[in-house]
């Protein structure tokens, strides 16, 4: 697809589909919007048992926001989660 075809929709950095399927197997959505943000505690809090140290990367492909909206989205749940540790 062409990248000023209009209606695109991305799928990925630099690439683009003509529609998502009717009914997806799955979505894409910011973090604490798929699971709430006690999940994402109990989540973070079973990492840091592993790796006290290990990052946490945010993949953002949630096609509903602009590329700094969900980063910010997602890392305002996962502050929130990390302040319940």
């Amino acid at each position: 697809m062409p990248a000023d075809a209009p209606g695109k929709v991305p799928t990925g950095y630099g690439f683009w589909c003509n529609a998502w399927p009717e009914n997806p197997a799955w979505k894409f959505v910011a973090v604490g919007l798929g699971n709430d943000v006690p999940y994402w505690t109990e989540f973070l809090r079973a990492l840091a048992e592993i790796d006290p140290d290990m990052a946490v990367n945010i993949e953002h492909e949630d096609a509903a926001y602009s590329q700094t909206e969900g980063l910010a989205l997602a890392a305002k749940n996962l502050h929130g989660a990390a302040a319940g540790l």
